[in-house]
């Protein structure tokens, strides 16, 4: 949601190089929660081990000084680790999805269970658009 100084929260699932121009924008008490890191998924059915490296060695960064200074804040969030916070997140879920509209996520494609690794190679292919579902 972008205000008259600027963005108040970005939910990032990227990174990459759509990290630091949305920090950027962040307005004073502006928040960047990150919860992914997208852009390093390899397409295809092997990694680019050169092309994660370069990408790793230049992943983003925050001066901690610079955060003071703009009043914004950088928070990560990893769903798998609240694996034992089953009631909290359930609190955090009904307030998340109270009072709003929200639409289901839009399928991309379908496949038979049967079809799991075509599923996953069209997946990994990076030419999915929305979800890529397994019918059961």
């Amino acid at each position: 949601l972008e205000g008259a100084e600027g963005i108040d929260i970005v939910m990032d699932s990227l990174q990459g190089p759509y990290f630091q121009p949305a920090f950027d924008r962040l307005a004073r008490g502006g928040r960047h929660l990150v919860f992914g890191a997208a852009s390093m998924t390899p397409p295809g059915k092997s990694p680019n081990w050169l092309r994660l490296a370069w990408q790793w060695l230049f992943r983003p960064s925050v001066d901690p000084l610079d955060i003071i200074a703009k009043n914004r804040s950088v928070m990560g969030f990893n769903l798998i680790w609240m694996w034992d916070k089953e009631d909290e997140m359930s609190g955090m879920l009904e307030e998340m999805m109270s009072g709003v509209d929200w639409r289901p996520p839009h399928v991309g494609k379908t496949f038979p269970f049967d079809s799991a690794p075509e599923a996953m190679s069209y997946f990994q292919s990076g030419a999915s658009t929305g979800k890529v579902v397994l019918l059961v």
